[in-house]
């Protein structure tokens, strides 16, 4: 009885049976004359619009295969026919636009629109990414089609005259770039209009490689801003130029880059080297012993048994600008010749063996060196070969300064169809901090800190690390250590707490020229972070006893330092616990970023880097890096490497 009340319950009376029955008909028939009108008007929109969609989709694929069509012919240096192509890929874009702005009333549809707005923002960004890479064109025509005589043209072909003209041309390119740049700003802003999601597939599709790309162009252009204002100055254009040249063996690792065991005295004029002398940098400090008595930094009077500081050792900062004018001025001190220096220049093995995979091999006194044998057959010569060639010791690195001029004829000789990859050797070398470079012009110092081409500790107010390791009496053992830097943050209790472990695995042997590593390693962090705990700090070789750790502060930054030994076959791990300052956490706090920058140190191989984050909230983007592990919602893990600094950004 109760289940049938129920069912009667929820009938309607017998009376309101029929009222019911005829209101359940008319709501159908309202949906069907709904469903009706929308498929009338959608057929005569369709109809009314078959022929714009048509247009705009075959102009956007007639723009895209023209920017196909001048990419080809731009990697081919066909600069005249990449214009003609750039030219109609922009008209394509312009005209699809112009069909498409027929479209824009329809905006007001809520998924409809999110699809248009998504395809305006794609055509403006193509319109204005065409501009941008036009005037570039441009620019490549007024400096490249002077020299277009014969294909073979080199830098050392060129007259006088028209490497003038070259690095002019080059100088006054600035605002051209800057105009440039503001095409791409515009794409840029264009594409990060452009939703991640909600989007159709093509649309989607489409949208992908602008977004991966134009930020790219941006950059480069930046890049190219600086290296039109970089590159005259320092080639000598439009005043001479005069550098202390440096050459940092990074198989003894120094703060820089490597031992300073040769300088050189470089002088450039308008493109052209005037004159490039080296020297053993023994034959300048050695008689500096009787008359300069400068303190060195105190771990190598302890670790070194050194108790005057001279040039070889000068580049005990981290810091390429401060070891730069410390160089400069142990020079002078020690009475070297050149009294007018405009700059210091600064180069590791590593950078000439880029050189020689293009030059070729280069054959010096009997001895054939190439890109792989460089730095042993190099090492061997100045260590061990001069004395069974009867060669005095003070001589025993001039084989260096006639390689470094074969080389540079080398390069100069190169035809100017290798300039792409001379232009990508440099880049990638001085990103990964093989070169660097300081300038006394401040204009143009300011371009080199901008671009990091200069190894500045950079001046930076959230989470920063970097590992300095200096080789204390390991002979040239670098090469043999293989170094992980582990970096996690997690948040505790309403602070951020670090924990840094470095992993010095040496898989070398005893030689002449290896041996157990021992490096004084400084850890720079952010100013005001508290150290809360240390593990495998070392007083000196073979001894047990728990070092201790220095604590300083330099380039405003707070600095760990301590001592470790480690013998062949052995692994060693310092470990470092400690507070990040107050100032981040509130940063992460107020405006839901957490951001790290790493330096890597000039001059080091590329170091495993794992970095873990946790700081119990969801992320909700990570940028910086490709590829990084999200788990358990909150922690984020990155494993990579330090082939040059590492920025990361993660939002929640």
């Amino acid at each position: 009885m109760l289940h049938k009340k129920r069912n009667n319950f929820l009938r309607p009376a017998k009376g309101k049976r029929k009222k019911y029955k005829w209101q359940k008909k008319k709501w159908v028939k309202y949906l069907i004359f709904s469903l009706l009108t929308i498929a009338i008007v959608g057929t005569s929109l369709f109809l009314i619009y078959k022929k714009p969609a048509t247009l705009v989709f075959q102009d956007s694929l007639a723009g895209r295969d023209n920017f196909l069509k001048a990419q080809e012919q731009l990697v081919n240096q066909d600069f005249t026919k990449a214009g003609e192509s750039l030219n109609l890929a922009i008209n394509n874009f312009t005209s699809a636009q112009n069909e498409f702005s027929k479209f824009k009333w329809l905006k007001i549809l809520p998924w409809v629109g999110a699809q248009l707005s998504a395809v305006d923002n794609l055509l403006s960004a193509g319109i204005s990414t065409g501009q941008s890479i036009l005037i570039i064109n441009e620019i490549a025509i007024s400096i490249i089609s002077p020299l277009e005589k014969n294909e073979n043209i080199s830098l050392n072909s060129l007259t006088q005259d028209e490497t003038t003209q070259l690095l002019k041309r080059i100088f006054e390119s600035k605002s051209a770039l800057e105009d440039a740049k503001d095409s791409i700003d515009n794409a840029v802003i264009s594409v990060n209009n452009i939703p991640d999601k909600g989007l159709i597939k093509k649309i989607k599709e489409a949208a992908a490689p602008l977004k991966e790309r134009v930020p790219q162009l941006q950059s480069t252009i930046d890049q190219a801003i600086s290296a039109s204002q970089i590159i005259p100055s320092i080639a000598g254009y439009p005043e001479d130029k005069t550098y202390l040249f440096l050459l940092q063996n990074n198989t003894e690792l120094r703060p820089t880059g490597g031992f300073i065991g040769t300088y050189g005295i470089l002088k450039v004029v308008n493109g052209d080297i005037d004159n490039f002398v080296t020297d053993n940098v023994y034959n300048l400090d050695e008689p500096a012993e009787e008359w300069l008595f400068e303190e060195p930094p105190w771990p190598l009077t302890r670790y070194n048994k050194v108790f005057q500081w001279f040039f070889r050792d000068s580049n005990w900062s981290p810091d390429f600008p401060t070891a730069a004018q410390k160089a400069e001025w142990f020079y002078h001190a020690e009475r070297g010749p050149e009294k007018d220096i405009d700059g210091v220049i600064a180069v590791t093995p590593t950078f000439i063996q880029s050189l020689l995979s293009l030059t070729g091999e280069i054959k010096v006194n009997g001895l054939n060196f190439n890109n792989e044998n460089l730095v042993d057959t190099l090492q061997f010569q100045v260590d061990e070969g001069f004395l069974r060639q009867g060669i005095e010791e003070s001589a025993r690195k001039e084989i260096i300064g006639v390689l470094s001029k074969k080389l540079l004829d080398g390069i100069l000789d190169l035809p100017k169809s290798k300039w792409p990859e001379l232009w990508e050797i440099f880049t990638k070398d001085i990103n990964e901090k093989h070169i660097l470079i300081y300038v006394k012009d401040d204009y143009v110092q300011n371009f080199i800190i901008k671009e990091n081409w200069g190894g500045a500790i950079k001046p930076v107010d959230y989470d920063y690390v970097t590992v300095i390791d200096a080789n204390l009496a390991s002979l040239k053992s670098d090469p043999g250590v293989k170094r992980t830097i582990s970096y996690m943050v997690r948040r505790d209790s309403g602070n951020l707490i670090a924990d840094l472990s470095i992993s010095y695995k040496n898989e070398g042997t005893i030689t002449w020229k290896t041996t157990r590593y021992r490096t004084y390693v400084r850890v720079y962090v952010p100013k005001g972070a508290k150290l809360l705990k240390s593990e495998g700090a070392m007083v000196d070789c073979k001894i047990k006893e728990e070092g201790s750790i220095e604590q300083t502060e330099e380039h405003d930054k707070s600095v760990f330092g301590t001592f470790i030994c480690i013998e062949p076959d052995e692994e060693k791990i310092l470990k470092l616990k400690y507070k990040l300052p107050d100032s981040i956490y509130e940063n992460f706090k107020r405006n839901d970023v957490y951001q790290l920058l790493v330096q890597k140190q000039a001059g080091t191989a590329n170091y495993n880097l794992n970095i873990t984050i946790d700081l119990n909230k969801n992320p909700k983007a990570v940028e910086g890096v490709d590829n990084y592990e999200k788990r358990d919602n909150n922690k984020i893990l990155i494993s990579t490497d330090l082939a040059n600094d590492k920025q990361l950004d993660i939002y929640y």
